[in-house]
Formats: C-alpha cells, structure tokens, sequence
C-alpha cells in the first residue's frame, strides 16, 4: 500500500470527534476499505445490520457514493439505502485521492435526505419489526445545515491535521502513486510503456527504473495485472456485464487471450470464478 496509515492513534481521533458531536465516523483507505472508525453506530444502524444482506446493501451504498466523491472531487451528500443522511469526504492531496472519510447515521433537520418513508420497505425487505424501526430511528441524530456546515469545517480541519502530526504518511514516491492511479484510470483504453512516459515526461529508462524500484515488475506485466484484478471485482460485482463484455471494459480485446491469461494467472475461467463467487455470497 501506497500510505502508512497509524490505525490507533486515527481511531482515538475519530472516537473523540464522535464522543464530541455524537455522529458516527469511518475512515476508508482509496480502495475502500474501512480502516478506522467511531467506536459506537446508531442504535437503529445496529438493529438493521444484524441482517447480513442489509449490511452488504449499507456497503454497497458507502462504495457508490465515494465513486461519487472520487470522480467529483468534491463532498458527496446522499441518503443511504436505510433513510439516513451521510457524508462522504474525498481526502485528496496533490491531485491523488488518498482516502475517504464518511460521516453519518443522522437525520437531516430540513429532510432533504433523510426520511422515515423508506422504513416500511426496509421491515418488509429485511424481516424486521416496522414497530422496532420507527422507535429506533426517531432516537438517531438531528443535524441542522447550521451543525453540519460546522462539522465539515471540522472535519476539514482533521484531515489537515493527519498529515501534520504524521498519521497518514507516504510509503512509496508520490510518482508511482500517480502513474499506479493513471493505470487503473486507463485500463479500458490501448496504454503501455509509450502512454506512460508521454503522460509524465518520463525516458523509457527512466520508466523502467520507476516500475523495477517501486514495483518490482515489468510495466507490461503491472497493467495485465491490474487489468486481471479489475476484471475479477466486475466478474463479482457486476452480474449483469457478460464475460466478453468484462473483458473489453478491462482491455483485453481479444476474448480468447483473456480467457487463457485469466486461467492461467486464476487458475478458473471467468465463468467459473463468477459462479464461486457468487456462491460465496449466498
């Protein structure tokens, strides 16, 4: 990974921003993943999550989101898939997005977002007591735009601040970072060693050292394995894309070639790793 997070001291912070403000903080790395967090959830948060497909549809509607966020650059404000209003900050430092942090499990005082609407819905599509809901969600936080313009602020000023006492800090160049990123930008599209040198006013040499130092592989070898791992998380993710579409979003043209390479870097075919993993979900 690209970044040293320092995961106990980052989780004391976001433990005190939510013992101060009462609202729930998650702090997620560029590839999504949480990291670190607010110790306590929503009373009504909890009671939902104890349902496994409420949790992965809460994860999926977090995932959504910070695309969102990523390919706008800016903050992102939604209602989640359960009726509450959150907030997704990109944390973003020389044009490279480094992280996530999200802000949620409350209710919006104007109800722009959040809405007790969806509550019959989620007991019938969860088997849960509408009753127990209602009760649950009434106790959740009310934030007025006054509050959460503040807490923005607040969290702007944090942010700031992992980087000036050392809890986010840089474990490769931020040159390989930015060209890691262009890859997985640029997966779908004809890229190689020539785009990459042009895009960052690299030597092919210089290009070369970067990727054996950094990487510790071939460029090539670096843009088919990143366009394997794309095509693994569509197969898994995407059902309604077909192999041969998944093979074109992730810039092997020729079918048969990614069949072969997928199979033998897998060790499945595409159709097979589909069926296992989605029969790890069920």
């Amino acid at each position: 990974m690209e970044y040293i997070f320092d995961i106990e001291k980052l989780e004391q912070v976001l433990s005190d921003f939510y013992n101060s403000t009462g609202i729930a903080v998650d702090l997620y790395n560029a590839y999504e993943e949480d990291i670190a967090h607010s110790s306590i959830n929503s009373s009504y948060c909890k009671h939902i999550r104890t349902c496994a497909k409420c949790l992965e549809h809460c994860n999926q509607s977090d995932f959504i989101h910070m695309k969102e966020a990523s390919l706008n650059r800016k903050i992102c404000r939604y209602t989640c898939h359960a009726g509450l209003m959150e907030v997704i900050f990109p944390i973003i430092y020389d044009d490279v997005l480094i992280a996530y942090i999200q802000i949620g499990q409350f209710r919006d005082a104007e109800c722009r977002y959040s809405s007790a609407d969806k509550l019959p819905e989620i007991a019938e599509r969860y088997g849960l007591s509408l009753e127990l809901l209602r009760t649950l969600y009434e106790e959740t936080p009310i934030v007025s735009e006054e509050k959460l313009n503040a807490l923005c602020h607040i969290v702007d000023i944090l942010v700031k601040s992992f980087w000036v006492d050392g809890l986010i800090t840089y474990h490769r160049s931020m040159l390989s970072i930015k060209i890691e990123r262009y890859v997985e930008e640029h997966l779908g599209k004809n890229i190689g060693l020539n785009e990459i040198c042009n895009a960052f006013f690299l030597s092919k040499n210089a290009a070369y050292r970067l990727f054996h130092n950094e990487f510790h592989t071939t460029v090539n070898d670096f843009i088919i394995q990143k366009r394997l791992k794309r095509s693994q998380e569509l197969l898994h993710s995407n059902p309604e894309l077909n192999v041969t579409q998944i093979s074109n979003l992730c810039g092997f043209p020729d079918y048969n070639y990614f069949i072969r390479l997928f199979k033998k870097q897998v060790g499945k075919t595409p159709l097979q790793y589909r069926k296992q993993s989605q029969g790890d979900l069920s």
